[in-house]
């Protein structure tokens, strides 16, 4: 007859690093039976317990349900083993490639958090970024339609891969005019990651050459295009054109007292006639 060791829940608790509530919780799924002595109500745990347990920690690490971990435990039936495994390997690659999205997003988050700080009303001429944007707002005021509202709430739940941005249109910058839209945008590669397209309401905006800059804007300050009249300069100095609406990355929101604050970083769109006519 093999004699099995026995050991009480404080000693396997201390082996498996494993709360004697956590044990308890296995305990009353079903996934361990300790046994009790005659006349005793003390429980006592063997070796298999201890593998067995180990064992559920692992699944339970791989997303699986306890009452998944009960089915597998007690079946024995591989089919469902591995159907439940690769269920799990299917669902932990999508959150991995979420992750990398998200620590790829934070990284560029990072850089034109830092990149702001530096082109502060300063200039550069660069290709934008493919984005796609619509319009929330005319101004500051919202813009009354339902399915605008259903879209603004939809790109919240997406963020941060989604952002603030501002529409300065052509005509108003070159009339030094007042009309702006705000509204949401995100990354061409964030939209086919949460396969977001193109429709009446959403816009793709190309990468294009552009001269890009920087202003601070605030709650106590009037935004409109005529923040972008250095950057116009810049565009007539350089012999360039401005080729279309500008628009904007909106970062770093805060609040100082009453006063909320942040920073757009905007691109204006250029068209350079020297290569026309190359």
């Amino acid at each position: 007859m093999v004699t099995i060791m026995k050991y009480k829940i404080g000693k396997i608790s201390r082996l498996l690093n494993l709360s004697t509530e956590g044990i308890r919780f296995y305990e009353k799924n079903g996934i361990v039976a300790p046994k009790k002595e005659l006349y005793s109500s003390t429980r006592y745990y063997d070796v298999w317990d201890i593998h067995i347990l180990m064992r559920a920690r692992a699944y339970r690490r791989l997303g699986f349900s306890i009452q998944e971990i009960y089915d597998v435990i007690h079946s024995g039936d591989i089919p469902l083993l591995t159907d439940a495994l690769s269920n799990k390997e299917r669902l932990i690659e999508e959150e991995i490639i979420e992750k990398m999205n998200l620590l790829k997003r934070n990284r560029e988050i990072k850089s034109m958090v830092t990149d702001a700080e530096k082109m502060l009303n300063k200039y550069r001429i660069e290709f934008s970024p493919h984005i796609l944007r619509f319009n929330t707002q005319n101004c500051n005021a919202l813009i009354n339609e339902p399915r605008r509202h259903l879209l603004a709430s939809e790109w919240i739940s997406h963020a941060p891969f989604t952002f603030t941005s501002a529409i300065f249109p052509k005509d108003e910058i070159l009339s030094n005019g007042k009309g702006y839209f705000l509204g949401f945008g995100i990354g061409d590669d964030y939209a086919r990651y949460l396969n977001i397209t193109p429709n009446n309401y959403i816009h793709r905006l190309p990468a294009h050459l552009s001269v890009f800059t920087v202003f601070a804007s605030s709650s106590d300050s009037l935004l409109s295009p005529a923040r972008l009249a250095g950057a116009l300069d810049v565009i007539q100095n350089s012999g360039l054109e401005l080729a279309g609406d500008a628009f904007s990355i909106v970062i770093n929101f805060h609040k100082t007292k009453d006063i909320y604050r942040n920073y757009h970083l905007v691109w204006l769109p250029v068209k350079d006639h020297t290569k026309d006519s190359d």
